[in-house]
């Protein structure tokens, strides 16, 4: 605990040294230390109904709910946004985005929900560490983005390669861009 308290920052450059600032948030926004302060400070954040699942990952947080709880979803909210509040934090709501998934090969047509979440934008498609995942578990936006990805880095190769760029390089700068691209998340 004494790392997260009585923190402040400032700025050094040659000789002169900006004005200390003091940090009074427990996430440093940017920092290396950020995701890893985020876990710490996430440690007693829970699902407050057993049937939900609440997953952590660097500085994000997804709250999970089935049909079956939908029930659930504003009192579960409602707890996040005060344990937020408690530990000095901040929900942004340009971030906070509901997703309904619906059975992929249901050929009914589903009244709209009204918004489960005060101010939540209701979307589509959404990005969870760096995959796309639309309302009907489809992968094509998914796979898009990849290809989108692949072609960018197949454009750069070519001009490295037209600029000399040795072979070996070459294939390092693929397996790092391209292959990486297409290998990230691809169990999903």
């Amino acid at each position: 605990m004494d790392y997260f308290m009585s923190r402040c920052h400032s700025t050094r450059v040659a000789d002169v040294s900006s004005f200390i600032s003091w940090i009074n948030a427990s996430i440093i926004q940017g920092s290396g230390l950020g995701s890893s302060s985020y876990v710490v400070a996430a440690m007693d954040l829970h699902p407050r109904h057993r049937q939900n699942l609440l997953t952590k990952f660097a500085d994000d947080t997804y709250l999970l709910v089935s049909s079956a709880s939908i029930r659930t979803i504003k009192d579960k909210y409602d707890s996040i946004v005060q344990r937020a509040e408690k530990n000095n934090m901040k929900i942004h709501p340009s971030k906070t985005k509901e997703l309904i998934v619906y059975r992929a090969r249901s050929r009914t047509t589903l009244e709209p929900l009204p918004p489960l979440i005060e101010g939540a934008e209701r979307v589509t498609t959404l990005r969870v560490l760096g995959v796309m995942v639309d309302s009907r578990l489809i992968m094509s936006d998914h796979v898009s983005q990849v290809l989108s990805a692949c072609s960018s880095s197949m454009f750069a190769l070519r001009l490295l390669r037209t600029h000399g760029l040795k072979r070996e390089k070459l294939h390092l700068m693929a397996r790092a861009t391209t292959i990486g691209s297409i290998l990230y998340a691809i169990p999903t």
